[in-house]
């Protein structure tokens, strides 16, 4: 049990001190350690001084719970040893630009619980688990592994670059016995190490499920990081999100242009909307440019 949660059962507080150590939360055991009966939290339930949030977990707090709040109750709820993981796990350790409407959790018991996708496993170590803001949480190495299931490896590969930013990235690549998608983790790392960020936006994961050769993804070339790039064929792609507007963003874009063409780069510039929309027509706008044998 991450050590948080054990302070908080020492004899001699109240349920309400215990309850503001974790975001105005406490469990069934935590109440019946400070002195409640079942009864009695029972009682305090139907005179709406306790409100469940989950089956052993509730709140004294009448308000809705914070994004924060409901990922610790996600957690308590599944009882020692559990963590949120995935994508609220990457939003969390600042990590991931993912999201999804369900709080994922690990958890070495089986649980059903109301807008959680609880991922049951039974090779959870608690070295697997840290505690982030009181929060408990995958560690970076385990975030990996279960990101890999469910990101391709330029997504992944973004994931390392906001996590060595945090000083997050292991010196090696994480095992994982039993997965399916370690391909995607060494890829991952091969991008990382390559210099590659990854993909930064939807437009340039979806601009990468064109028919297309294989780019350099977000690589530092000539001072400036270049969206896409081939360099064989001396082409590059941007894809400009809508801060590309922004004054400072357009004459950084232009000094990119400029040097890339100074390189004899053929360069294309397509909006975030003409990816998403048009992508037939841009697929076929790069396919025309790399089919031109570059000049010497």
């Amino acid at each position: 049990m991450p050590a948080h949660l054990r302070l908080a059962k020492v004899a001699g507080h109240t349920p309400r001190q215990i309850a503001a150590r974790q975001r105005d939360l406490i469990t069934t055991d935590q109440l019946l350690s400070a002195g409640l009966s079942a009864a009695g939290i029972t009682r305090r339930v139907r005179a709406s001084e306790l409100r469940r949030v989950f089956k052993g977990v509730y709140t004294f707090s009448s308000a809705p719970l914070s994004r924060e709040a409901r990922w610790l109750a996600t957690a308590l709820a599944c009882g020692e040893s559990a963590g949120i993981s995935h994508f609220a796990a990457g939003t969390h350790l600042g990590v991931s630009r993912f999201h999804s409407s369900l709080i994922d959790v690990v958890s070495p018991r089986k649980r059903t619980l109301d807008g959680v996708r609880v991922h049951f496993t039974r090779t959870l170590q608690p070295q697997d688990i840290t505690t982030h803001k009181g929060i408990p949480v995958t560690r970076f190495r385990r975030l990996l592994v279960d990101f890999a299931d469910v990101l391709t490896p330029f997504q992944l590969a973004n994931v390392l670059h906001r996590g060595a930013l945090k000083g997050l990235v292991p010196p090696d690549i994480p095992e994982a016995p039993g997965r399916h998608n370690t391909t995607t983790l060494h890829k991952a790392f091969a991008l990382h190490e390559s210099g590659s960020t990854g993909t930064r936006s939807t437009a340039e994961d979806v601009f990468l499920t064109f028919d297309l050769p294989e780019p350099l993804v977000n690589v530092a070339y000539l001072g400036f990081e270049v969206d896409f790039r081939w360099p064989e064929q001396r082409v590059a792609v941007e894809v400009d999100s809508p801060p590309h507007g922004r004054p400072y963003n357009r004459a950084a874009d232009v000094g990119r242009d400029t040097a890339l063409d100074a390189d004899r780069y053929t360069v294309l510039r397509f909006s975030a909307d003409d990816v998403q929309s048009y992508g037939r027509q841009v697929a076929q706008r790069v396919r025309d440019a790399l089919s031109v044998r570059p000049t010497s």
